[in-house]
Protein backbone atom coordinates (compact mmCIF):
# COMPACT_ATOMS: atom_id res chain seq x y z
CA UNK A 1 0.00 0.00 0.00
CA UNK A 2 1.43 3.41 -1.34
CA UNK A 3 1.41 6.17 1.45
CA UNK A 4 1.10 9.80 0.62
CA UNK A 5 3.38 12.33 3.11
CA UNK A 6 1.45 15.44 2.91
CA UNK A 7 4.40 17.06 5.20
CA UNK A 8 6.36 19.76 3.34
CA UNK A 9 9.95 18.40 3.57
CA UNK A 10 11.52 21.49 3.06
CA UNK A 11 10.39 22.87 5.96
CA UNK A 12 9.79 20.14 8.28
CA UNK A 13 12.48 16.80 7.88
CA UNK A 14 10.16 13.72 9.16
CA UNK A 15 11.84 13.01 12.96
CA UNK A 16 12.70 9.01 13.09
CA UNK A 17 9.10 7.31 15.00
CA UNK A 18 7.33 10.60 13.53
CA UNK A 19 5.15 8.11 11.20
CA UNK A 20 6.48 9.87 8.11
CA UNK A 21 7.81 7.18 5.66
CA UNK A 22 8.33 6.91 1.98
CA UNK A 23 7.85 3.68 1.78
CA UNK A 24 5.45 1.49 1.17
CA UNK A 25 3.90 -0.64 4.37
CA UNK A 26 2.13 -3.72 5.26
CA UNK A 27 -1.93 -3.72 5.36
CA UNK A 28 -2.06 -7.00 5.42
CA UNK A 29 -0.19 -9.69 4.44
CA UNK A 30 -0.98 -12.78 2.82
CA UNK A 31 0.75 -15.20 5.45
CA UNK A 32 -1.61 -13.62 7.97
CA UNK A 33 -4.56 -14.76 5.49
CA UNK A 34 -3.26 -17.77 4.84
CA UNK A 35 -2.96 -18.72 8.90
CA UNK A 36 -6.07 -17.27 9.78
CA UNK A 37 -7.80 -19.25 7.33
CA UNK A 38 -5.72 -22.72 8.61
CA UNK A 39 -7.30 -21.42 12.03
CA UNK A 40 -10.80 -21.20 10.63
CA UNK A 41 -10.36 -24.59 8.82
CA UNK A 42 -9.22 -26.34 12.38
CA UNK A 43 -12.62 -24.74 13.75
CA UNK A 44 -14.76 -27.21 11.20
CA UNK A 45 -12.40 -29.85 11.90
CA UNK A 46 -10.52 -29.63 8.30
CA UNK A 47 -6.74 -29.79 9.99
CA UNK A 48 -5.97 -31.39 6.47
CA UNK A 49 -7.23 -27.96 4.65
CA UNK A 50 -5.59 -26.18 7.91
CA UNK A 51 -2.51 -28.08 7.53
CA UNK A 52 -2.38 -26.71 3.14
CA UNK A 53 -2.48 -23.33 4.32
CA UNK A 54 0.44 -23.68 6.73
CA UNK A 55 2.32 -25.43 4.45
CA UNK A 56 2.09 -22.48 1.97
CA UNK A 57 3.49 -20.02 4.40
CA UNK A 58 6.17 -22.83 5.47
CA UNK A 59 7.18 -22.98 1.91
CA UNK A 60 7.96 -19.49 1.40
CA UNK A 61 10.17 -19.92 4.30
CA UNK A 62 12.12 -23.00 3.27
CA UNK A 63 10.90 -24.89 5.91
CA UNK A 64 9.78 -28.21 5.94
CA UNK A 65 6.15 -29.03 5.57
CA UNK A 66 3.79 -29.96 8.35
CA UNK A 67 1.41 -32.95 8.52
CA UNK A 68 -2.27 -32.63 8.96
CA UNK A 69 -2.05 -35.14 12.19
CA UNK A 70 0.17 -32.60 13.50
CA UNK A 71 -1.53 -29.25 13.02
CA UNK A 72 -3.79 -27.79 15.80
CA UNK A 73 -4.24 -24.50 17.30
CA UNK A 74 -1.31 -24.74 19.21
CA UNK A 75 0.89 -25.60 16.07
CA UNK A 76 -0.87 -22.60 13.89
CA UNK A 77 -0.48 -20.31 17.28
CA UNK A 78 3.39 -20.71 17.19
CA UNK A 79 3.55 -20.42 13.58
CA UNK A 80 1.90 -17.43 13.64
CA UNK A 81 4.64 -16.52 16.04
CA UNK A 82 7.30 -17.24 13.89
CA UNK A 83 6.17 -15.24 11.03
CA UNK A 84 4.55 -12.82 11.60
CA UNK A 85 7.15 -11.72 15.07
CA UNK A 86 6.98 -8.33 15.73
CA UNK A 87 4.46 -7.69 13.28
CA UNK A 88 1.22 -8.37 14.91
CA UNK A 89 -0.47 -7.84 18.56
CA UNK A 90 0.41 -11.82 19.97
CA UNK A 91 -2.08 -10.18 23.16
CA UNK A 92 -4.93 -10.42 20.59
CA UNK A 93 -4.14 -13.47 18.75
CA UNK A 94 -4.62 -15.39 21.81
CA UNK A 95 -7.47 -13.75 23.40
CA UNK A 96 -8.84 -14.80 20.07
CA UNK A 97 -7.98 -18.44 20.40
CA UNK A 98 -8.53 -19.02 24.38
CA UNK A 99 -4.97 -20.03 24.61
CA UNK A 100 -4.22 -16.61 26.64
CA UNK A 101 -4.80 -17.74 30.52
CA UNK A 102 -3.03 -20.98 29.33
CA UNK A 103 -0.06 -19.45 27.59
CA UNK A 104 1.04 -16.84 29.82
CA UNK A 105 0.99 -19.85 32.91
CA UNK A 106 3.14 -21.97 30.96
CA UNK A 107 5.76 -19.66 29.55
CA UNK A 108 6.01 -17.30 32.49
CA UNK A 109 6.05 -19.26 35.34
CA UNK A 110 8.89 -17.26 37.24
CA UNK A 111 8.60 -16.75 40.67
CA UNK A 112 10.91 -14.04 40.41
CA UNK A 113 8.55 -12.23 38.16
CA UNK A 114 5.34 -11.79 39.98
CA UNK A 115 4.71 -9.19 37.35
CA UNK A 116 3.61 -12.45 34.81
CA UNK A 117 1.17 -13.66 37.09
CA UNK A 118 -2.37 -13.66 35.59
CA UNK A 119 -5.66 -14.79 36.65
CA UNK A 120 -8.89 -15.50 35.05
CA UNK A 121 -10.82 -12.11 35.27
CA UNK A 122 -7.00 -10.68 33.36
CA UNK A 123 -8.52 -12.18 30.36
CA UNK A 124 -10.43 -8.78 30.09
CA UNK A 125 -9.35 -5.17 31.23
CA UNK A 126 -11.02 -2.87 32.74
CA UNK A 127 -13.50 -1.06 31.83
CA UNK A 128 -12.38 3.03 32.91
CA UNK A 129 -14.28 4.16 35.25
CA UNK A 130 -15.59 7.67 33.11
CA UNK A 131 -16.98 5.31 30.56
CA UNK A 132 -19.46 3.70 33.11
CA UNK A 133 -20.02 6.80 34.76
CA UNK A 134 -21.17 8.35 31.21
CA UNK A 135 -23.63 5.63 30.57
CA UNK A 136 -26.56 7.52 32.81
CA UNK A 137 -29.17 5.94 31.33
CA UNK A 138 -27.93 2.48 31.42
CA UNK A 139 -26.89 -0.61 33.60
CA UNK A 140 -23.39 -0.85 32.61
CA UNK A 141 -20.89 -3.45 35.26
CA UNK A 142 -18.00 -3.39 35.56
CA UNK A 143 -15.86 -6.32 34.09
CA UNK A 144 -16.06 -9.59 36.25
CA UNK A 145 -12.82 -9.21 38.87
CA UNK A 146 -12.13 -5.84 39.26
Amino acid sequence: MKFHDPCNYTVQLPRAGSGNTHKDWYALRFAETLLLRAEAYLDINRPDLAAADVNVVRARAHAKPVSASNIDIDYILDERARELYGEEWRLIALRRTGKLIERVRKYNDNPLCPGAHIEEHNFRWPIPQIQIDLNIDAEFPQNPGY
